[in-house]
């Protein structure tokens, strides 16, 4: 089987997707931590840590403040890795014959940090490279075929989740005071409807990053198959000894 026409440049981003997935499942994993103790903050908004040096402060918002600990260095593994993983997933769309791509892999990283744009392009990057990955082919023309429509149902499901989860993230974080009792019940709530919000988004993206990571892996079978019965070229005698 011959894949020097691409072996040189397409590198499998599975190992890669596995660093996303274990960071997004992390990130489920405190966000329910956070609706657990969201739930007790609604239950019992009294309880209090009478055993630590400021009497009458919270229990549950100081655990709450422990989970925000834990999640702001797997938020940051979680970035990382995911945008390590989509400007390799990128990258890997001209070897694997791409032949309607939009954006750059630079630019497939750069739109999630601009501003107002990031609420849309960073989709559309992403519905791009899973269009593109498309692992079928014509078996009568021979070329990989290239799906027109747009992304299957569940991804337009995690970018919703995505953005109500920030939404909800920052107006939780507005109302979150460790030294105000009264912010207790309400944030009980915030920090539940958040959870829930945050682990579809999470469980959604997971599914995304699997299933583009394997869709390029069987189009880039497919190709070598394709390459390995295509005729070589016929011999030019016209050329000199």
């Amino acid at each position: 089987m011959s894949l020097n026409y691409s072996a040189d440049l397409y590198h499998s981003a599975k190992s890669l997707s596995l660093f996303a997935v274990t960071g997004l499942a992390l990130v489920a994993f405190c966000e329910l931590l956070a609706f657990i103790l969201g739930f007790g903050q609604i239950i019992n908004p009294g309880l209090t840590g009478d055993f630590l040096e400021e009497a009458g402060t919270s229990l549950w918002l100081l655990l709450q403040g422990l989970v925000a600990l834990l999640q702001l260095p797997v938020s940051i593994f979680t970035i990382i890795f995911f945008l390590i993983w989509l400007n390799r997933a990128y990258k890997n769309l001209a070897p694997l014959r791409a032949q309607n791509t939009e954006f750059s892999p630079g630019w497939a990283v750069g739109w999630w940090f601009v501003p107002f744009a990031n609420l849309v392009k960073p989709f559309q990057v992403m519905r791009e490279v899973w269009r593109e990955s498309d692992p079928d082919f014509d078996a009568n023309s021979g070329f990989l075929s290239n799906t027109i429509g747009g992304a299957p149902r569940y991804m337009s499901f995690w970018w919703a989740f995505w953005i109500i989860s920030n939404i909800f993230s920052n107006i939780t974080a507005r109302v979150y005071d460790p030294e105000d009792m009264r912010t207790v019940e309400i944030s009980g709530y915030l920090f539940m409807i958040t959870g829930v919000v945050s682990i579809v988004a999470a469980v959604l993206a997971i599914m995304t990053v699997r299933d583009i990571t394997q869709r390029q892996e069987a189009r880039f079978k497919n190709l070598g198959a394709l390459n390995e019965h295509q005729l070589p070229p016929p011999p030019n005698f016209d050329q000199p000894n």
